[in-house]
């Protein structure tokens, strides 16, 4: 045990790592011209898609599941409170595999090809998920509100800052990267990329507060 939570006590410290490499990505891109530096841009950039950062979210979720399917499973059968853990486990499973697969922007490209564009934001993606939300919060609204209260405060607070980086700053930065890149090709500059630094860096605040929340008990 002591061994343990010396562990514990340094793995913190590690956490830092994806913001370092993506200050450094950005750095080399946008100081020094850099576009790839041998793939280093591509391996640490936030808004890079399938990379470390990648990697990192997807082993909070899954971390997040697993802790939440453990209290499944200490639960009692057939309880409103197994049923809620399991029902958060499958949840977070669902968003490990969205955010390795980027299923949520094939999901964009999908609304933009069969709705005209001009109805709906740059970003189209967070309508049907917001609406995926509100249904799993009423589902979940009577689990929910029987958590001891101090859980369920910590869960709101990561969920408010996951969805404030993941929906609301990718809502505001919108407007602004429609005007660079209307055709969704990729085009990117520094705003562009602090944008997507700031909206990475609250989901993955975020994933840490839920993990640790999930964790204490």
């Amino acid at each position: 045990p002591g061994k343990a939570c010396r562990h514990w006590r340094v793995q913190p410290r590690r956490r830092d790592r994806p913001f370092a490499g993506n200050a450094a990505a950005l750095t080399l891109v946008h100081a020094f011209g850099i576009g790839d530096a041998w793939g280093l841009v591509t391996l640490f950039h936030f808004d890079r898609e399938q990379n470390l950062p990648t990697l990192f979210s997807v082993q909070l979720i899954l971390a997040s599941s697993a802790l939440a399917g453990t209290k499944a499973a200490a639960a009692a059968p057939a309880t409103r409170e197994r049923t809620g853990w399991i029902a958060v486990s499958l949840i977070l499973i669902f968003l490990a595999i969205d955010e390795f697969a980027s299923i949520h922007e094939r999901v964009d490209a999908a609304l933009r090809y069969y709705i005209d564009g001009g109805h709906l934001p740059y970003a189209a993606w967070p309508i049907p998920y917001g609406l995926a939300v509100l249904l799993a919060a009423s589902l979940l609204a009577r689990w929910f509100l029987a958590l001891p209260w101090r859980t369920a405060v910590l869960l709101t607070l990561a969920a408010i800052v996951y969805l404030s980086g993941a929906v609301g700053v990718e809502l505001v930065a919108g407007d602004y990267i429609a005007q660079i890149d209307p055709d969704h090709l990729g085009v990117s500059d520094l705003k562009r990329d602090l944008y997507a630094s700031v909206e990475e860096t609250l989901e993955l605040l975020g994933l840490l507060l839920l993990l640790w929340t999930l964790a204490r008990r």
